[in-house]
């Protein structure tokens, strides 16, 4: 099984992605602060990171940093959830940060899931 880190601070969203991700077969740790998913990230490797931008304690761009530098998750297919598209350098952020894609909120959870399992490693699927 696939197993994810999601990082969601809004707790509607927390639930509905909990529920979507595990409807399709992802095996899914949930933390609710940046502080929380680094921890964790740090602590596990996961077959794929989804991480929102603005949570307490720490952006998901703060917890990408960290998790590149260090810890065994520095190649590991993150996505990046944000409202805050016209405020960040998303191509900055794609390249520097080996970021696999990042979504713009509102986004279709259905189109979420399809392009994570496209994201999955080749050993996660064996």
């Amino acid at each position: 099984m696939t197993h994810i880190l999601v990082a969601e601070d809004s707790f509607a969203l927390a639930n509905l992605l909990d529920f979507v991700l595990k409807s399709a077969g992802f095996e899914v740790d949930l933390r609710r602060t940046g502080g929380a998913a680094l921890k964790a990230g740090m602590e596990r490797s996961y077959d794929l990171i989804l991480l929102d931008q603005q949570m307490p304690l720490m952006t998901g761009v703060g917890v990408i940093e960290a998790l590149r530098t260090d810890g065994p998750n520095q190649s590991t297919p993150i996505f990046l959830c944000t409202a805050k598209t016209h405020e960040l350098d998303l191509e900055d952020i794609q390249g520097r940060l080996a970021v696999t894609d990042i979504f713009h909120k509102p986004f279709s959870p259905k189109n979420l899931v399809e392009r994570l399992k496209t994201a999955i490693p080749v050993a996660a699927n064996g």
